[in-house]
């Protein structure tokens, strides 16, 4: 079997400088003789978690904890619940997206009506909504039937948002007759890896992605093999190969942008294995 890798897979610059800062925030938690906290996952990866654990680091779900240093995830929280930690004493290390921090302050700002374009419950579209302002969830394009065409409306993007799909929803904007500005914030480093992905799919038979279910661009990528027409398998660790993979010609190997190097270095060297 060969193995052919994606140029760009993996950990992206802005999960690297979320797990400095988590890293910091547990040595500041040391010095100060406070606990450290994440609220929620820092990013979807169960490997990256447990790692901060190792460092001491525990996650939680609301302010109800004695007060510390609170890592905010990349997905960001609602302005709500950042009062709330600072209204309780928390020392803030903030790990958001600045793509997301963005357009959480396109939603403050906004003097029209703010369209935000993503997945329903999905970490990144609470926090966006939880800004203050005006908001209206949009997951696909026949959620546009509801506007009020009289109105203009600004947009923002979940950064993980498939290309295919935001260019339907303008579609179906302009077919409506609305006036919505789109402020388009798909994150750069999930286009990387899907250029990339689309073009190793042209030498392989398969594709394998590494990074866990839970992770949307991840998530992403196997649909995307998969609608280029090759067989693709999320794998979380090495162990999750299934065998018939093993017996595949030519193997794609991709990962998503919260996929540490630990865990693709293990899956690659299990693939050149080939057992």
């Amino acid at each position: 079997m060969i193995v052919r890798e994606a140029a760009v897979m993996g950990f992206c610059g802005g999960v690297r400088a979320a797990i400095r800062k988590a890293e910091e925030a547990a040595d500041m938690g040391a010095r100060l003789s406070l606990p450290c906290y994440v609220y929620g996952d820092i990013v979807h990866s169960a490997v990256v978690m447990d790692g901060l654990a190792k460092l001491g680091i525990k996650r939680i779900d609301s302010a109800s904890f004695p007060p510390g240093v609170v890592v905010i995830r990349t997905h960001g929280i609602s302005d709500a619940m950042r009062s709330e930690f600072q209204e309780r004493g928390f020392v803030i290390v903030d790990a958001t997206c600045p793509v997301v921090l963005g357009n959480q302050e396109k939603v403050r700002s906004a003097s029209s009506p703010v369209l935000v374009i993503g997945k329903a419950g999905h970490a990144e579209i609470v926090s966006v909504m939880g800004a203050s302002g005006k908001t209206v969830l949009i997951e696909n394009a026949a959620d546009l039937s509801s506007l009020d065409p009289s109105l203009r409306y600004e947009a923002v993007v979940q950064t993980t948002l498939p290309e295919k799909r935001l260019a339907e929803i303008k579609e179906e904007a302009e077919r409506l007759g609305l006036e919505i500005t789109f402020i388009s914030t798909i994150c750069a480093a999930s286009v990387e890896r899907r250029k990339a992905l689309t073009e190793l799919c042209r030498e392989v038979d398969e594709i394998v992605v590494v990074g866990d279910r839970r992770s949307a661009n991840t998530s992403e990528l196997k649909a995307l093999a998969e609608r280029l027409g090759k067989p693709a398998f999320l794998v979380e660790s090495a162990d999750d190969i299934p065998r018939n993979v093993m017996s595949c010609g030519i193997i794609g190997l991709t990962a998503g942008a919260s996929a540490p190097d630990t865990l693709i270095e293990s899956v690659r060297r299990r693939l050149a294995d080939g057992r």
